[in-house]
């Protein structure tokens, strides 16, 4: 019972605190649940990699993964309620005071002030997962210097430029992308 309480009090503040996108709460989540050893960075990744490949938003994705890693079933629950909580709290309250504020150049100069935060969060969480996936650590490592183009996983690298290409210049439907990606790196990553 009491990995439950944790799980729902991380995630529950996560969800309080966490502003923007799905995204923009992976980096909470990683120091979170690294700092409570729940998850290694290779699982994290894993856990990314599953949350954008499976329908439905991001963060529910990835809550499900971790609660089921860390507690099976009950913590699958546990922490999507937990994230999801204080969305419909804060929600339910801003809707009661939306027409007072309609308008306002505060709440406006707010929100103007947080986008660059999220482009940030967003920027940590594409660094985080590239480390694990695209290079064989982290970006800033001695092992890179010495290493050189060795560090480098060539297989994920030439499907992540393929399908950059097939998406912006030919326009391939997202979902075909991450289906034939999920299939090439099941054959050719191990």
């Amino acid at each position: 019972m009491d990995i439950l309480w944790l799980l729902f009090s991380i995630f529950f503040v996560i969800g309080f605190f966490g502003f923007g996108s799905g995204f923009a709460m992976l980096p909470l989540i990683y120091q979170t649940i690294y700092d409570q050893g729940f998850l290694t960075s290779i699982e994290y990744t894993r856990m990314i990699a599953l949350s954008q490949a499976l329908p439905g938003p991001v963060i529910i994705n990835a809550v499900s993964y971790n609660g089921f890693v860390v507690a099976g079933l009950p913590g699958t629950v546990v922490s999507v309620i937990a994230i999801m909580l204080p969305s419909l709290i804060l929600v339910s309250i801003v809707m009661k005071f939306l027409d007072r504020f309609r308008n306002s150049d505060t709440i406006d100069a707010v929100f103007t002030g947080i986008r660059p935060v999220l482009v940030g969060l967003i920027g940590i969480a594409a660094v985080m997962v590239s480390e694990h996936t695209l290079y064989m650590g982290s970006l800033i490592s001695e092992q890179w210097a010495k290493q050189g183009l060795a560090y480098i996983n060539p297989i994920p690298c030439i499907i992540c430029a393929a399908v950059v290409f097939l998406l912006l210049k030919l326009k391939v439907s997202p979902f075909l992308l991450i289906i034939f990606s999920a299939i090439i790196g099941a054959f050719l990553i191990r």
